[in-house]
């Protein structure tokens, strides 16, 4: 049996919620607490357990001892999660991932650091996934994919062999991306676009094949 290892997550809104779940029902980890920047800390606890104030929890909970994961979805193009991983990292924390065991996967699947990957996604071989990535759920990604740091793929997504998805995308709802195609850092792939060719960085693509709205993903507020 595994070692049981502690783990304390940094947010408190339904991801949070979420990963506390998933990581008492369906890991090795053990759930110690909650973190906040202080000025954001409102009560002293959360769903049971204590509310510790970030900027100074590495002095009574060092990161010799526990991990983090930071539990905060895509606002702000997925900046607001990548801040805030980077901070945990420069504290000099571990920082936990987790692949449910009821998605499909094979041996030598490489996962970065902060990683989430919720519950029946197939994933082929070959497949290389970065920090600080989130998965929901019901998505195919197919063989020799890349997936870099700071991304987030939504729920139904079907992604092809090949791609390469470069940091800080998010893919919407029902997406599906063709075999061998690049998308370009910091993009926009929109619900139930159809990607059939490279995408620029910072595109927001949308329809059937998806083509560039125009508009600067750093304007768009998800």
């Amino acid at each position: 049996m595994d070692k049981v290892k502690k783990v304390i997550i940094f947010g408190k809104g339904e991801l949070a919620e979420l990963a506390n779940f998933y990581f008492t029902n369906d890991s090795n980890y053990e759930v110690c607490a909650f973190t906040l920047d202080k000025e954001y800390i409102d009560s002293d606890s959360y769903l049971s357990l204590p509310v510790l104030a970030f900027d100074e929890l590495e002095i009574n909970y060092p990161p010799q001892e526990y991990e983090l994961f930071v539990a905060i979805g895509y606002s702000n193009l997925n900046q607001n999660r990548k801040s805030k991983y980077e901070q945990a990292k420069s504290k000099g924390y571990t920082l936990a991932s987790y692949v449910s065991s009821k998605s499909s996967s094979w041996p030598g699947l490489q996962v970065g650091e902060n990683t989430f990957i919720m519950e029946d996604n197939t994933i082929m071989p070959f497949c290389k996934i970065g920090n600080n990535v989130l998965v929901w759920v019901n998505s195919i990604l197919a063989h020799h994919m890349v997936v870099m740091d700071h991304v987030t793929i939504t729920s139904h997504c079907a992604i092809g062999g090949n791609v390469i998805i470069e940091e800080q995308v998010f893919i919407g709802l029902n997406a599906s991306i063709r075999n061998n195609v690049t998308i370009g850092k910091g993009a926009i792939i929109g619900a139930s676009a159809n990607v059939v060719k490279n995408v620029e960085n910072y595109a927001v693509m949308m329809g059937n094949p998806a083509k560039h709205t125009g508009a600067n993903s750093k304007d768009i507020k998800l």
